[in-house]
Protein backbone atom coordinates (compact mmCIF):
# COMPACT_ATOMS: atom_id res chain seq x y z
CA UNK A 1 0.00 0.00 0.00
CA UNK A 2 2.11 3.08 -1.43
CA UNK A 3 0.64 5.67 2.16
CA UNK A 4 2.95 2.96 4.22
CA UNK A 5 5.64 1.93 0.94
CA UNK A 6 6.70 5.07 -0.46
CA UNK A 7 7.97 8.19 1.76
CA UNK A 8 5.16 10.28 -0.23
CA UNK A 9 2.32 8.25 1.02
CA UNK A 10 4.05 8.35 5.02
CA UNK A 11 3.94 12.51 4.57
CA UNK A 12 0.73 12.81 3.45
CA UNK A 13 -0.50 10.26 6.24
CA UNK A 14 1.57 12.53 8.62
CA UNK A 15 -0.16 15.59 6.95
CA UNK A 16 -3.35 14.54 7.71
CA UNK A 17 -3.62 13.24 10.44
CA UNK A 18 -1.63 16.81 11.64
CA UNK A 19 -4.90 18.68 10.31
CA UNK A 20 -6.99 16.53 12.67
CA UNK A 21 -4.77 17.58 15.36
CA UNK A 22 -4.82 20.88 14.79
CA UNK A 23 -8.63 21.09 14.27
CA UNK A 24 -8.40 19.40 17.55
CA UNK A 25 -6.05 21.85 19.57
CA UNK A 26 -8.26 24.85 18.15
CA UNK A 27 -11.38 23.11 20.10
CA UNK A 28 -10.06 21.98 22.99
CA UNK A 29 -8.48 25.72 23.55
CA UNK A 30 -12.22 27.29 22.79
CA UNK A 31 -13.62 24.62 25.29
CA UNK A 32 -11.01 25.95 27.55
CA UNK A 33 -12.44 29.30 27.32
CA UNK A 34 -15.60 28.65 28.76
CA UNK A 35 -14.18 27.53 31.87
CA UNK A 36 -12.74 31.12 31.99
CA UNK A 37 -15.77 33.01 31.40
CA UNK A 38 -18.78 30.86 32.54
CA UNK A 39 -17.34 28.33 34.54
CA UNK A 40 -20.96 26.25 35.38
CA UNK A 41 -21.53 26.05 31.53
CA UNK A 42 -17.68 24.19 30.93
CA UNK A 43 -19.11 21.66 34.04
CA UNK A 44 -22.05 21.19 31.95
CA UNK A 45 -19.83 20.25 28.97
CA UNK A 46 -18.04 17.84 30.75
CA UNK A 47 -21.31 16.73 31.66
CA UNK A 48 -22.72 16.41 28.33
CA UNK A 49 -19.45 14.21 27.07
CA UNK A 50 -18.86 12.46 29.73
CA UNK A 51 -18.37 8.64 29.10
CA UNK A 52 -21.41 8.93 26.71
CA UNK A 53 -20.75 6.77 23.34
CA UNK A 54 -20.27 9.28 20.63
CA UNK A 55 -17.66 10.78 23.49
CA UNK A 56 -16.11 7.75 23.74
CA UNK A 57 -16.08 7.15 19.99
CA UNK A 58 -14.57 10.70 19.93
CA UNK A 59 -11.51 9.64 22.82
CA UNK A 60 -10.80 6.62 20.58
CA UNK A 61 -10.29 8.62 17.16
CA UNK A 62 -8.41 11.35 18.89
CA UNK A 63 -6.20 8.28 20.31
CA UNK A 64 -6.14 6.91 16.75
CA UNK A 65 -4.89 9.89 15.36
CA UNK A 66 -2.29 10.47 17.98
CA UNK A 67 -0.87 6.98 17.72
CA UNK A 68 -0.51 7.30 14.17
CA UNK A 69 0.77 10.60 13.80
CA UNK A 70 3.75 9.36 16.36
CA UNK A 71 4.32 6.15 14.61
CA UNK A 72 4.29 8.19 11.27
CA UNK A 73 6.91 10.59 12.72
CA UNK A 74 9.18 7.90 14.21
CA UNK A 75 9.12 6.26 11.01
CA UNK A 76 10.09 9.17 8.78
CA UNK A 77 12.90 10.42 11.32
CA UNK A 78 14.67 7.05 10.67
CA UNK A 79 13.81 6.55 7.22
CA UNK A 80 15.70 10.26 6.49
CA UNK A 81 18.55 9.16 8.78
CA UNK A 82 19.25 6.04 7.13
CA UNK A 83 18.92 7.80 3.47
CA UNK A 84 21.22 10.33 5.21
CA UNK A 85 23.91 7.95 6.38
CA UNK A 86 27.24 9.69 7.94
CA UNK A 87 26.49 12.72 6.32
CA UNK A 88 24.13 13.80 9.07
CA UNK A 89 27.15 13.75 11.13
CA UNK A 90 29.06 16.16 8.73
CA UNK A 91 29.56 19.56 10.12
CA UNK A 92 27.58 22.16 7.37
CA UNK A 93 26.20 25.33 7.11
CA UNK A 94 22.02 25.18 6.71
CA UNK A 95 20.51 27.11 4.38
CA UNK A 96 17.96 29.77 5.85
CA UNK A 97 15.40 28.33 4.83
CA UNK A 98 15.92 25.24 6.95
CA UNK A 99 14.33 26.63 10.46
CA UNK A 100 15.02 24.94 13.71
CA UNK A 101 11.68 23.66 14.50
CA UNK A 102 12.18 21.49 11.46
CA UNK A 103 15.60 20.02 12.54
CA UNK A 104 13.94 19.19 16.29
CA UNK A 105 10.55 18.05 15.24
CA UNK A 106 10.76 14.60 16.87
CA UNK A 107 12.27 16.35 20.11
CA UNK A 108 9.59 18.42 20.57
CA UNK A 109 7.15 16.02 20.00
CA UNK A 110 8.55 13.93 22.36
CA UNK A 111 8.27 16.95 24.98
CA UNK A 112 4.09 16.91 23.42
CA UNK A 113 3.56 13.84 24.56
CA UNK A 114 5.35 13.88 27.88
CA UNK A 115 2.65 16.80 28.37
CA UNK A 116 0.31 15.29 27.31
CA UNK A 117 0.59 12.11 29.77
CA UNK A 118 0.96 14.76 32.39
CA UNK A 119 -2.82 16.56 31.05
CA UNK A 120 -4.35 13.04 30.86
CA UNK A 121 -3.22 11.93 34.46
CA UNK A 122 -4.66 15.17 35.77
CA UNK A 123 -7.92 15.28 33.82
CA UNK A 124 -8.99 12.76 31.66
CA UNK A 125 -7.82 9.72 33.94
CA UNK A 126 -9.76 10.97 37.05
CA UNK A 127 -12.96 12.66 34.95
CA UNK A 128 -13.99 10.35 31.75
CA UNK A 129 -12.01 7.35 32.74
CA UNK A 130 -13.28 7.28 36.03
CA UNK A 131 -16.83 7.30 34.61
CA UNK A 132 -16.28 4.31 32.51
CA UNK A 133 -14.56 2.61 35.12
CA UNK A 134 -17.65 3.21 37.73
CA UNK A 135 -14.70 4.98 40.24
CA UNK A 136 -16.28 7.93 41.77
CA UNK A 137 -13.94 9.59 44.27
CA UNK A 138 -14.72 12.79 46.38
CA UNK A 139 -14.83 14.75 43.12
CA UNK A 140 -17.51 14.62 40.45
CA UNK A 141 -16.55 13.29 36.83
CA UNK A 142 -18.43 15.49 35.92
CA UNK A 143 -17.11 18.81 37.71
CA UNK A 144 -13.89 19.79 35.36
CA UNK A 145 -13.54 22.86 37.07
CA UNK A 146 -12.75 21.10 40.55
CA UNK A 147 -10.36 18.86 38.59
CA UNK A 148 -8.52 22.71 37.23
CA UNK A 149 -8.25 23.65 40.53
CA UNK A 150 -6.70 20.27 42.16
CA UNK A 151 -4.45 20.55 39.18
CA UNK A 152 -3.73 24.12 39.01
CA UNK A 153 -3.26 24.96 42.87
CA UNK A 154 0.38 23.27 42.40
CA UNK A 155 2.93 25.53 41.00
CA UNK A 156 4.70 22.97 38.64
CA UNK A 157 1.41 22.71 36.80
CA UNK A 158 1.45 25.89 35.16
CA UNK A 159 5.58 25.94 34.21
CA UNK A 160 5.07 22.19 32.72
CA UNK A 161 1.75 23.34 30.66
CA UNK A 162 3.87 26.68 29.50
CA UNK A 163 6.94 24.22 28.42
CA UNK A 164 4.62 22.36 26.41
CA UNK A 165 2.51 25.02 24.76
CA UNK A 166 6.22 26.51 23.66
CA UNK A 167 6.76 22.82 22.36
CA UNK A 168 3.26 23.39 20.43
CA UNK A 169 3.85 26.00 19.25
CA UNK A 170 7.46 25.57 17.42
CA UNK A 171 5.22 22.14 16.32
CA UNK A 172 2.42 23.94 14.87
CA UNK A 173 4.46 26.65 13.32
CA UNK A 174 6.45 23.88 11.36
CA UNK A 175 3.60 21.50 10.43
CA UNK A 176 0.83 23.89 9.88
CA UNK A 177 2.62 24.73 6.33
CA UNK A 178 4.49 21.44 5.81
CA UNK A 179 1.47 19.64 6.16
CA UNK A 180 0.13 21.32 2.54
CA UNK A 181 3.48 20.84 1.31
CA UNK A 182 3.44 16.88 1.40
CA UNK A 183 -0.21 17.29 -0.24
CA UNK A 184 1.63 18.84 -3.23
CA UNK A 185 0.57 22.39 -2.31
CA UNK A 186 3.97 24.14 -2.77
CA UNK A 187 4.83 27.13 -4.57
CA UNK A 188 6.24 30.32 -4.74
CA UNK A 189 3.16 32.17 -3.98
CA UNK A 190 1.15 30.03 -1.51
CA UNK A 191 4.40 28.66 0.40
CA UNK A 192 4.74 32.20 2.72
CA UNK A 193 1.37 32.83 2.70
CA UNK A 194 0.95 29.47 4.32
CA UNK A 195 3.72 29.88 6.53
CA UNK A 196 2.43 33.38 7.93
CA UNK A 197 -1.25 31.79 8.63
CA UNK A 198 -0.26 28.99 10.24
CA UNK A 199 2.17 31.41 12.39
CA UNK A 200 -0.36 33.26 13.45
CA UNK A 201 -3.41 30.27 13.83
CA UNK A 202 -0.09 28.59 16.37
CA UNK A 203 0.52 32.22 17.90
CA UNK A 204 -2.91 32.60 18.60
CA UNK A 205 -4.31 29.26 20.19
CA UNK A 206 -0.96 28.84 22.17
CA UNK A 207 -1.19 32.73 23.33
CA UNK A 208 -5.01 31.41 25.09
CA UNK A 209 -3.45 28.13 26.30
CA UNK A 210 -0.16 29.98 28.34
CA UNK A 211 -3.21 33.15 29.43
CA UNK A 212 -5.71 30.16 30.26
CA UNK A 213 -2.99 28.39 32.45
CA UNK A 214 -2.28 32.04 34.23
CA UNK A 215 -5.93 32.30 34.93
CA UNK A 216 -6.58 28.82 35.87
CA UNK A 217 -3.21 29.19 38.81
CA UNK A 218 -4.77 32.31 39.64
CA UNK A 219 -8.60 31.48 40.22
CA UNK A 220 -7.38 28.20 41.61
CA UNK A 221 -5.06 29.87 44.71
CA UNK A 222 -7.96 32.01 45.14
CA UNK A 223 -10.56 29.65 45.62
CA UNK A 224 -12.64 30.85 42.61
CA UNK A 225 -13.74 27.58 42.18
CA UNK A 226 -14.60 26.03 45.33
CA UNK A 227 -16.12 29.19 47.17
CA UNK A 228 -18.70 29.90 43.86
CA UNK A 229 -21.94 29.59 45.63
CA UNK A 230 -23.90 28.58 42.50
CA UNK A 231 -20.71 25.84 41.49
CA UNK A 232 -21.33 24.88 44.90
CA UNK A 233 -24.70 24.03 43.91
CA UNK A 234 -23.61 22.32 40.87
CA UNK A 235 -21.14 20.05 42.38
CA UNK A 236 -24.24 19.03 44.82
CA UNK A 237 -26.15 18.44 42.20
CA UNK A 238 -23.31 16.53 39.86
CA UNK A 239 -22.69 14.41 43.43
CA UNK A 240 -26.15 12.95 44.12
CA UNK A 241 -26.49 11.88 40.66
CA UNK A 242 -23.24 9.67 40.90
CA UNK A 243 -25.31 8.65 44.07
CA UNK A 244 -28.48 7.22 42.28
CA UNK A 245 -26.88 6.10 39.36
CA UNK A 246 -24.82 3.63 41.79
CA UNK A 247 -28.27 2.81 43.39
CA UNK A 248 -29.98 2.09 40.05
CA UNK A 249 -26.75 0.39 39.21
CA UNK A 250 -26.92 -2.12 42.42
CA UNK A 251 -31.03 -2.75 43.02
CA UNK A 252 -30.77 -3.65 38.94
CA UNK A 253 -28.37 -6.69 40.24
CA UNK A 254 -31.19 -8.03 42.92
CA UNK A 255 -34.41 -10.24 41.73
CA UNK A 256 -36.90 -8.24 40.46
CA UNK A 257 -39.21 -9.09 43.61
CA UNK A 258 -36.63 -7.71 45.84
CA UNK A 259 -35.59 -4.86 44.42
CA UNK A 260 -38.05 -2.67 46.52
CA UNK A 261 -36.21 -4.08 50.03
CA UNK A 262 -33.29 -3.58 48.28
CA UNK A 263 -33.36 0.10 47.43
CA UNK A 264 -35.38 0.20 50.65
CA UNK A 265 -32.17 -0.96 52.71
CA UNK A 266 -29.51 1.56 50.57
Amino acid sequence: MWLTNSSIGRKLVMAITGACLILFVTFHVLMNAVAIFWPAAYNEICNFLGANWYALVASAGLAALFIIHIIYAVWLTVQNRKARGNSRYAVVSKPPQVEWASQNMLVLGIVIVAFLVVHMIQFWAKMQLAEIMGCHGEIPPQAGTLFIDAAFSCWVTPVVYIIGFVALWFHMTHGFWSMFQSAGWDNNIWMPRLKSIGNWWATIVVGLFIVQAVVFTINAHNGTYRNCPALQEQYREFKSEGKNAVLVEECSACPESAVPQCCQNK
